[in-house]
């Protein structure tokens, strides 16, 4: 629509529109709008009313709000549809639109506590105070789409021999919200921690000796990485001695005195104040061409560290050290010269080419990124340190990074703490109705079975019906036969000896074994041997190799008819460690 405005104005004239006055600026060329305060809107809108920028303008304010927008008594009208709302109680109705099939569809109510309710239409409204007479009855239902916090355990172990380097991990498929798969007996390059969840850590590594162990280890859950017991982090609790604690992959099976870490991992994460380190290293010549390290950092020219800016790091050199000059120095052997002490770095260092007694190093803060331990003399005896500022790490996702830390360096396992997912990261979940609560929650779809007698019930029947009909008839599915495998154990526990076996196992059906398992819960310092006989004859042999706890056998060429039966001989043991806890597992399938 057009406004006719005067023709060739001068500047400063004046004209009134629908109750505006504008004034023409002949330097702009423009009829601007003198009006004092907000000019009124025209009474009706002949055109489209569209702001001159995207998101610029509002449609009213907080306190000037607009009334209707084709809106009826307050009703948004959406094509057929309506949302409605009742002033009075804060009550807000969904109405669908009405069908030739549904004339009166039900509407949603939102009500004002947040909870949920429907209610029957008429003429496509709603009677709110039937709904409040409804409400008072029936007060609706309320939906949490949070996430429970995780509850969860952790095993760790550390079967090698010496000082070890590599926490193995193993834990049962958790829930779907947190995607943790089962493991066993798994080095892990970061364990994941979710804030609010609460975790039990089993260290079965941490008291009884077994595999090839010759040591112990303790876990401690810290805020940096390194040796000491410094810097722990105060939300998990540690126990010792904690005894009867089992898990089928670890220490074959045997219950075991543990070290328990449980830890509550808060909604909020403050990072603390970190505490310098001290750390003693103990530092002999064990091996020509050599700094041998002990305690805590073990074996020959190791690398150290990471050490931190402000820590005290005390070396103890041994008197066999005689004619091993020890110091600091930031060349990396390229330009060694006996009895120069080429790069010799003395900044917060006590005790420089010392041959006994200690080389204390105080970290100073502007210390390089590496230096090196070299020994005045001998070019080969050197070895790499690693040197980080002492502060808390984050992922790139500013995710806190922790570590699993024994309280020696180079046997670690770092900790990304993430917050809880939301039901918007992942799928396979139910709402199920909390009448504690008065609530539909989130639910893991596997729990909700756990929880379900009916489900469990349906599930047992199913399964009695199907083994019931296999172990009567010649029917069973080739998929399923071809599919299924199968297993059974044979075991001999405690010290192991030359023996012929007695126990027999009989083949219940026909069938091929496709693999067998062997493990030792104690090493044995020989080849462990043993023969395993179908219905008195050999027909595989298993050998675990000396020093080792476990072997596979991934192609035997052994098949069983109904009726044949196992037997296993031991035919060689060690000698001083003659091995302990012999388990043999058959992988089979039905023929």
């Amino acid at each position: 629509m057009a406004y006719n405005f005067p023709d060739s104005p001068s500047n400063g004239d004046t004209f009134t529109l629908n109750g505006v006055t504008y004034t023409y600026n002949s330097t702009k060329g423009v009829w601007k709008d003198t009006a004092v305060g907000t000019p009124p809107l025209p009474t009706n809108v002949e055109q489209h009313w569209v702001p001159v920028g995207n998101e610029v303008y509002d449609l009213g304010t907080a306190a000037n709000k607009w009334r209707d927008l084709y809106i009826s008594a307050g009703t948004l009208h959406l094509g057929d549809a309506k949302i409605t709302t009742d002033e009075t109680n804060g009550n807000i109705a969904i109405i669908p639109p009405p069908t030739t099939e549904v004339p009166n569809p039900t509407a949603l109510i939102v009500t004002q506590d947040g909870k949920t309710t429907t209610t029957a239409t008429s003429s496509g409204t709603v009677n709110f105070t039937q709904v409040e007479q409804q409400l008072a009855t029936d007060p609706g239902f309320d939906v949490d789409l949070s996430i429970t916090p995780e509850t969860f355990t952790l095993n760790v172990d550390d079967p090698s021999a010496g000082h070890g380097t590599n926490w193995l991990w193993s834990w049962d498929a958790g829930t779907v919200a947190y995607a943790r798969i089962k493991i066993e007996n798994q080095q892990q390059s970061v364990v994941p921690l979710y804030n609010q969840g609460t975790y039990t850590v089993f260290n079965f590594a941490a008291h009884d000796l077994h595999g090839n162990m010759t040591q112990t280890h303790k876990i401690h859950l810290k805020w940096i990485e390194g040796a000491g017991t410094e810097n722990n982090v105060s939300w998990s609790t540690e126990t010792l001695n904690v005894t009867g604690i089992t898990h089928p992959a670890i220490n074959g099976g045997q219950a075991t005195e543990v070290q328990r870490l449980v830890i509550s991992v808060p909604s909020t994460i403050t990072a603390p104040t970190l505490t310098a380190p001290t750390v003693d290293y103990n530092v002999s010549f064990a091996n020509t061409g050599y700094y041998t390290f002990t305690g805590t950092a073990s074996g020959d020219n190791v690398t150290l560290g990471p050490i931190y800016k402000g820590g005290t790091y005390t070396f103890n050199l041994d008197s066999s050290l005689s004619g091993h000059p020890f110091y600091l120095t930031t060349d990396d052997g390229t330009n060694f010269s006996a009895g120069s002490y080429v790069g010799e770095y003395t900044s917060g260092v006590t005790g420089s080419r010392n041959e006994s007694g200690t080389l204390v190093f105080v970290v100073p803060s502007d210390a390089p990124d590496t230096l090196y331990y070299q020994c005045g003399n001998h070019s080969s005896m050197r070895g790499q340190i690693n040197i980080k500022p002492l502060e808390v790490e984050t992922y790139e996702n500013g995710n806190y990074k922790l570590y699993f830390q024994h309280d020696q360096e180079q046997h670690v396992t770092p900790v990304e703490i993430k917050p809880v997912p939301t039901i918007g990261d992942i799928g396979n979940l139910c709402l199920v109705y909390d009448a504690t609560d008065d609530k539909f929650k989130v639910k893991d779809m596997g729990e909700y079975l756990d929880d379900t007698t009916q489900f469990q019930a349906k599930i047992q029947k199913i399964v009695e019906t199907n083994t019931t009909q296999f172990a009567t008839t010649a029917s069973l599915p080739a998929s399923v036969r071809d599919n299924t495998p199968l297993a059974i154990n044979v075991h001999k526990i405690g010290s192991l000896e030359v023996s012929a076996g007695t126990k027999r196992w009989y083949a219940p059906f026909n069938l091929e074994v496709s693999k067998i398992n062997a493990k030792l819960g104690g090493a044995a310092d020989a080849n462990v041997v043993a023969d395993v006989k179908k219905n008195g004859t050999s027909a595989q042999t298993v050998t675990i190799l000396a020093g080792d706890t476990s072997a596979v056998v991934t192609s035997p060429t052994l098949t069983m008819a109904e009726g044949d039966y196992l037997t296993v001989d031991i035919t060689n043991v060690g000698t001083s460690a003659i091995g302990s806890d012999l388990y043999l597992q058959f992988i089979h399938k039905r023929t």
